[in-house]
């Protein structure tokens, strides 16, 4: 009676139905340690040559606290209103352009091409330099992510010899509407390799970029800030710059105006000299006067020049780097990594197989073994 009781508490996996006999397993992978040991050892060889052959990639992240919200400051609205003008107007205006706009901005097509012609140099160790290397010629990065600075052997190049088959347009000629067959993969690989997270709470903005060359993707990183916020002043200013030049505009014709107002004033002066006439007075004095207007005009239009150049410097964003870019020194992808997953898979498997891939197989051969009898 007490056995039939104890039973329930004491029974075992198997009996559960769930059919697994732990020591029976270890017992089986310490029969085939060497069957378990060679796969291991095979899958490692396979991690190392992956190793060997995988591109490494490098990460530069930088930070970009950009002021958007600025008010006029208190020199340039006392100037304003010693000469009689209100900017607090100017200043009113919605800014269409805000940092939630900052990712679209970066992996657009028109920004993106610009980055094409930019200048880079591949990255040599100071070891190589200090054997007799020399430095790397510069290269663009259109060339660098096709692989153009780089000779093509083996295997790559004649992977690459379909693509280039495919592609006999002329990459001279750039035009963001219509992009050749290589100038949109280049497109593409850099606009996965470039990152833009902005904290709309702090404003603060993060650019990353990954490429294969540690070098390249610093100078890539510090390229896409300047570029970025070159943009912004770029927005930010233009309306300004419209303003600065209608007024500079304005401020010669009056200046003109004035020059030829005063020159007909001084020579009816001198050629009225002694004459005391009522009508040739009338004359001088209408000539005067139009002299003085035009002078009036060139001093109100000289201010608003000079009002305008403040605002060009007002609207310009001020941007502070707290983060920037700087070469890295490991990469992303680690080849010991890789090789210990490699490894770890192939004792992953290897294990698996002897516990239940035999059985499992044999199972199946006995079951098809029976239906054939049959």
């Amino acid at each position: 009676m007490s056995e039939e009781y104890r039973k329930p508490e004491y029974s075992s996996i198997e009996d559960e139905g769930l059919g697994i006999d732990f020591m029976a397993i270890f017992a089986k992978l310490l029969k085939r340690w060497k069957f378990i040991l060679v796969v291991s050892c095979i899958f490692g060889v396979l991690g190392i040559i992956s190793a060997l052959t995988m591109q490494r990639k490098w990460n530069v992240s930088m930070t970009l606290a950009p002021e958007f919200q600025r008010t006029t400051s208190s020199s340039v609205a006392t100037i304003a209103s010693m000469m009689g003008m209100n900017m607090s107007n100017m200043n009113s205006s919605a800014d269409a352009l805000n940092i939630t706009l900052f990712p679209e901005i970066c992996s657009s097509t028109p920004f993106l091409t610009q980055l094409f012609d930019v200048p880079v140099q591949p990255y040599i160790s100071p070891s190589k330099l200090a054997e007799g290397a020399k430095e790397p010629p510069v290269t663009t990065v259109y060339n660098h992510v096709l692989g153009l600075d780089k000779p093509k052997k083996g295997l790559s190049k004649w992977l690459s010899r379909g693509k280039d088959e495919e592609s006999f347009e002329d990459d001279s000629v750039l035009n963001p509407q219509s992009l050749t067959y290589n100038q949109y993969n280049v497109m593409k690989a850099l606009r996965q390799s470039i990152s833009v997270n902005v904290n709309n709470k702090t404003g603060v903005t993060n650019i990353s970029v990954t490429m294969d060359d540690r070098r390249i993707v610093t100078q890539v990183a510090d390229t896409v800030c300047k570029m970025l916020q070159n943009y912004v002043i770029d927005y930010r200013t233009k309306k300004a710059k419209s303003d600065y030049d209608y007024y500079v505009k304005l401020a010669d014709e009056a200046h003109e105006k004035l020059v030829k107002a005063q020159a007909a004033y001084a020579a009816r002066v001198d050629y009225d000299r002694g004459v005391i006439l009522q009508s040739v007075n009338s004359v001088r004095q209408r000539l005067q006067e139009e002299a003085n207007l035009a002078n009036q005009v060139y001093t109100q239009m000289v201010q608003q020049r000079e009002m305008a150049k403040a605002k060009i410097q007002e609207a310009k964003p001020v941007y502070a780097v707290v983060q920037p870019a700087t070469m890295p020194q490991f990469p992303m992808n680690s080849r010991k990594s890789r090789v210990l997953v490699f490894g770890f898979l192939g004792f992953f498997l290897a294990c698996a197989w002897v516990a239940f891939g035999e059985d499992f197989l044999e199972k199946i051969k006995s079951q098809v073994k029976q239906e054939t009898e049959e």
